[in-house]
């Protein structure tokens, strides 16, 4: 009998997620300045995370486009083509995603000064090193994936890499839309409660300025893309049942590492971190069903739900 699952764990646990969000959400509308307050605490450890972590995360970008390029190759010659463009725009959409969270940084520790001609190197080196952890990613995954589960490895890629890009995308659209004022922002102010606003207290358009693009948090964004994880563990050549769970609890160790640094470092309110986590794994979950409900045929989605020991 097929059990029910969310990216590849029991839809409970999603649920229970979700709530756990939601009441995140509930006590961050009423204390989200309180909280921020207390917490707030900036380090260089929590700099150095903030800056780089979300490097780690957007390698499941190019884990995706190996499952593609796997599921799609066992289809025939035909879809070669396909899948080696597949292959490569995973390692593009990282590329593109490390530039937007980690690239003015990581240029600045190359040395990168604008406009001097000596700066072609740090680019370089830049360039080397987000595609140096995609290749290292893509190449584990390689020889740890079964080739054999296609249309399984066509679903978890086409999951992680276009609910990933539509989850960026909409994240970036609901920061315009409420321009929603950082902590760290406030705090310059003489009096910050006078600039505060809830996340429902929406100025659409009124500055494109990072310091007003708090709601939702776009590094939870880019994080919970960790909680696609446990999808791995169903098309693993060595399939245990712990494997998953150990997967899904990385991720929620990750994530809420992440929502803490973010409001640790001022970057963020509780409920933007909490919007920001929940919007995407919900995006996330409705992709996975979309897929299941499309992709895999009635006789292989006990691989993906049931459990294999």
């Amino acid at each position: 009998m097929t059990k029910k699952t969310i990216l590849g764990m029991p839809s409970i646990f999603f649920y229970i997620i979700c709530i756990i969000l939601i009441i995140g959400i509930i006590i961050g509308s009423f204390y989200d300045f309180q909280i921020s307050e207390s917490l707030s605490k900036p380090t260089n450890i929590g700099e150095f995370f903030q800056r780089y972590g979300n490097m780690v995360s957007n390698c499941l970008y190019p884990i995706a486009g190996v499952c593609l390029f796997k599921g799609l190759k066992n289809k025939g010659k035909q879809y070669k083509p396909l899948a080696w463009g597949l292959l490569i725009l995973s390692f593009f959409v990282t590329i593109q995603c490390d530039i937007s969270v980690s690239g003015s940084n990581l240029r600045k520790e190359y040395g990168f000064v604008a406009g001097a001609s000596s700066s072609f190197l740090p680019l370089v080196l830049c360039l080397l090193t987000w595609l140096g952890m995609a290749l290292v990613a893509a190449f584990i995954t390689y020889i740890l994936i079964d080739e054999k589960k296609s249309n399984q490895l066509i679903m978890i890629g086409a999951i992680i890499l276009i609910a990933g890009v539509c989850s960026i995308k909409v994240n970036e659209w609901l920061k315009v839309l409420a321009n929603r004022p950082r902590y760290k922002y406030l705090i310059t102010l003489e009096n910050p409660l006078s600039e505060f606003r809830n996340w429902w207290q929406m100025k659409p358009y009124i500055s494109k300025e990072n310091a007003f693009l708090s709601w939702p948090s776009g590094h939870m964004t880019y994080a919970s893309i960790t909680l696609c994880l446990p999808m791995l563990a169903s098309v693993l050549k060595q399939k245990k049942e712990w494997i998953k769970y150990l997967l899904f609890s990385i991720s929620i160790i990750w994530l809420i590492a992440f929502g803490y640094n973010r409001i640790h470092m001022n970057a963020h309110f509780l409920s933007d971190v909490c919007f920001g986590t929940l919007i995407t794994y919900c995006i996330y979950a409705i992709f996975y069903k979309l897929a299941v409900i499309g992709i895999i045929p009635e006789n292989q989605k006990d691989g993906l739900s049931n459990n294999h020991n």
